[in-house]
Formats: structure tokens, C-alpha cells, sequence
């Protein structure tokens, strides 16, 4: 793998040791704080990455079949965790919230970061297989889909693994949505805020990205 393409891999990695470092500070300045769940949750953020690296270097060796379906199905699996960490701030506490605020801002970031990563390996696979306009749809309906995931995993503490383990529940919580989801306000309020958020923020660095690539040549 090239130095350039190493480059981002190393900067996410500095910035989740940086996110597990703050957590060290934070212990011995102020004490222990109820935020272990940021590393587990930074951790599955990492998986969706890794399968987008896996599915691009499949699709590079030509591989265009079972395994390459199988690899973007278990990568949109997994890509609701990386930005549901924007969602923890939920746990911020009472005292030292600065302080918090900065340690939960710099997980989620680096989550986003990481999601944000994943989606765009996973589009230019899509975009060198199927064309541009594929390759954004797979782009928005991915983000439409993890935005209902991260609702399903804050709201009813569902997680990725629950899909395989437990479908019937999982599907009994989709088709109670379906059925006149006019009436579900707030699962729609929060489904499309949150997926517009994570679009236009998207949009925007896949902006800056083509710019840097033109630049370049």
C-alpha cells in the first residue's frame, strides 16, 4: 500500500489513541467517569473501515462476486456505529462537563471520521463498478439506513449483531414503523435530522477531497 493511502490509516489511528488518552487524563485529573462504552463503541467503528479496505482491495484483485456482496453487506452492517457516537453525549455528566464534552467530541469525530472513510472507499468501489450516479445512491441510501440504525440502537438498544441473532425482533420494529408511519413523529424527525446532518456534512468533504485530488494533478 502506498505512503499516501497509509497516511489518512495512521492519522485515524493517532487520533483513537489520542481519544483513549484523553480518558487516561481524565481519570487521574478528575477521576474515573462512566465512559469505558467510547472505546468498546470507537472499536466498532473501526470494523466498518476495515471492511471497506477489505472490499476495495477484493475489488482490485478482480473479485466481482459472493465475496465482494458479502463484504459491502457486513460493511453497511457495522457503518451505523461509527457515526452513533455523535448520539453520546447523552452520557454527559454533570461535573467537569468542558472537560467531558472535549472527550466525547473527540470519539465521535473520530468515529465520524473513520464512517466518513468507510463510505467513501465504498463509493468509489461502487462508482468503478456501476458509475457515478450508482455510487452515490449507494452513498445516500447507506446513510438513510444507518440513520435509522443508530435510532433503532439508541432508542431500543439494538446493535449490529441483533440483525443475525435476533431478525424476528428486528423485523417486528421495522414493520411496527411501516405500518402508518405518519403517526411515528419522532423516529421520522430524528431519522431524517440526523441523515440530512450526515449528508451535507458528506457532501461537503467529498467537496474538499475532489478539490485536494485536483489540485494535485
Amino acid at each position: 500500500m502506498r505512503a499516501r493511502a497509509l497516511a489518512p490509516i495512521a492519522a485515524l489511528a493517532a487520533a483513537s489513541g489520542w481519544c483513549v488518552l484523553l480518558l487516561v487524563v481524565r481519570k487521574h485529573a478528575f477521576g474515573a467517569a462512566e465512559y469505558g462504552g467510547l472505546v468498546w463503541n470507537l472499536f466498532l467503528a473501526w470494523i466498518p473501515f476495515a471492511l471497506a479496505v477489505a472490499l476495495l482491495a477484493a475489488y482490485r484483485r478482480g473479485s466481482r462476486g459472493l465475496r465482494a456482496y458479502a463484504l459491502g453487506a457486513l460493511w453497511l452492517l457495522f457503518l451505523p456505529n461509527a457515526p452513533y457516537m455523535l448520539t453520546d453525549f447523552v452520557h454527559l455528566g454533570e461535573q467537569h462537563r468542558l472537560f467531558d464534552t472535549v472527550i466525547i467530541g473527540s470519539f465521535a469525530l473520530t468515529s465520524l471520521a473513520l464512517g466518513f472513510g468507510s463510505l467513501l472507499l465504498v463509493q468509489l468501489v461502487a462508482t468503478r463498478a456501476a458509475g457515478a450516479a450508482v455510487g452515490w445512491l449507494v452513498v445516500l441510501c447507506s446513510i438513510f439506513l444507518s440513520s435509522v440504525g443508530i435510532y433503532l440502537g439508541r432508542v431500543w438498544r439494538l446493535n449490529s449483531w441483533d440483525v443475525v441473532e435476533r431478525p424476528r425482533l428486528v423485523g417486528s420494529l421495522l414493520r411496527a414503523g411501516l405500518d402508518n408511519p405518519l403517526s411515528h413523529h419522532y423516529p421520522i424527525a430524528f431519522v431524517l435530522a440526523f441523515c440530512g446532518l450526515l449528508t451535507l456534512v458528506y457532501v461537503g468533504l467529498y467537496g474538499f477531497a475532489a478539490i485536494a485530488a485536483t489540485a494535485r494533478r
